[in-house]
């Protein structure tokens, strides 16, 4: 399984089908829908790839911009969404070239996503009977899935990513989650892997899960473990280790006021005998949001969304004092953003 990068969530990563692709945090805004559309299962635990999702919705940028995007998103029906956005990356005019010749510098990019929702769509309360996504940049890659859900009880995702513009690189996931009232089980088959996760509940505060991973190029099998403590309504500690990438991670969230929250994780890897810390803070409010972090290598972010009615603007900055870098970003979306 590839290492997770901290500061996007990419389509590189094999796990991407099973995240949520905005990594949003539950605010519990469900508390002022209709008492037929609230949470029937609160007892249920998330899946085990998803079990950090609220902590990293701050830790891990989503989408830190690094020079200049500009999107444009609408719906051409209630069913079938676009969304374009071009990235401009900054100069590096006057640079010393990167010593890393696997690091290749950014270029100038276009990405087309698309949405569509199966079913008829009446209300923003209707459920759709299966969703399809696709995402292609001009870089070559390409990721695509399709999510049907059966009903309470069974939910099918299959996945296919292209990493780049060779097919040779290309890799198939099919997942099929089994949920009950208070658990999850996932069964996966894919590209060089099969595994097999459960995450039960047990009482009111503790959420126990392991995973079990077969990589069948290498004969291999691998182990991983989860835990998720419930200090007290607004407080949690989550614990994952991850047998394929040999890491800890331990990670705290708390709800100090409302739309206000801290996370901090912690991550060791086995392999580098390495260890990181990340501390963030994330406030919301009406028409905006503010996002910032620090880590134990001196590496400061910032971001700043304004939300207005058919219209979202960005700012983001990136401190690094070790390396002396400095990077800014803004980025400006019209449309259903």
């Amino acid at each position: 399984m590839a290492a997770i990068n901290k500061e996007q969530v990419d389509m590189d990563n094999p796990a991407f089908a099973q995240q949520d692709p905005h990594l949003k945090i539950n605010d519990e805004e469900e508390m002022s829908l209709p008492p037929q559309f609230r949470n029937r299962y609160p007892r249920r635990p998330p899946l085990f790839d998803g079990l950090l999702n609220n902590v990293r919705a701050v830790t891990k940028k989503v989408e830190h911009i690094k020079g200049f995007k500009f999107e444009v998103a609408g719906g051409l029906s209630n069913n079938f969404h676009l969304a374009h956005s071009w990235m401009i990356p900054p100069s590096n005019k006057g640079k010393a070239p990167n010593p890393n010749p696997m690091k290749q510098p950014p270029v100038p990019s276009y990405t087309l996503a698309a949405q569509y929702l199966g079913g008829e769509l009446r209300t923003p309360f209707d459920q759709p009977s299966y969703i399809m996504t696709g995402r292609w940049d001009s870089t070559g890659k390409l990721e695509a899935a399709i999510i049907k859900k059966l009903n309470e009880t069974f939910n099918f995702r299959l996945s296919a990513f292209y990493l780049d513009s060779s097919p040779n690189n290309a890799q198939v996931h099919l997942d099929c989650d089994i949920s009950g009232e208070d658990y999850v089980h996932s069964i996966k088959l894919g590209t060089g892997l099969y595994s097999f996760n459960m995450m039960q509940t047990i009482g009111k505060r503790v959420v126990l899960g392991y995973e079990m991973m077969t990589l069948t190029e290498r004969n291999m099998s691998l182990m991983s473990y989860a835990f998720k403590f419930g200090i007290s309504q607004k407080q949690n500690f989550y614990a994952q280790y991850v047998g394929a990438a040999d890491q800890l991670i331990l990670a705290y969230n708390q709800r100090l006021l409302d739309k206000a929250y801290f996370m901090s994780e912690l991550e060791y890897s086995n392999q580098s005998g390495e260890s990181r810390t990340i501390l963030g803070y994330r406030q919301k409010f009406a028409t905006s949001e503010v996002i910032i972090t620090v880590n134990s290598k001196m590496k400061f972010s910032s971001a700043l969304t304004l939300q207005g009615f058919a219209y979202q603007l960005k700012l983001c900055a990136i401190a690094d004092y070790t390396k002396d870098s400095y990077k800014f970003g803004y980025g400006i979306a019209m449309g259903q953003v």
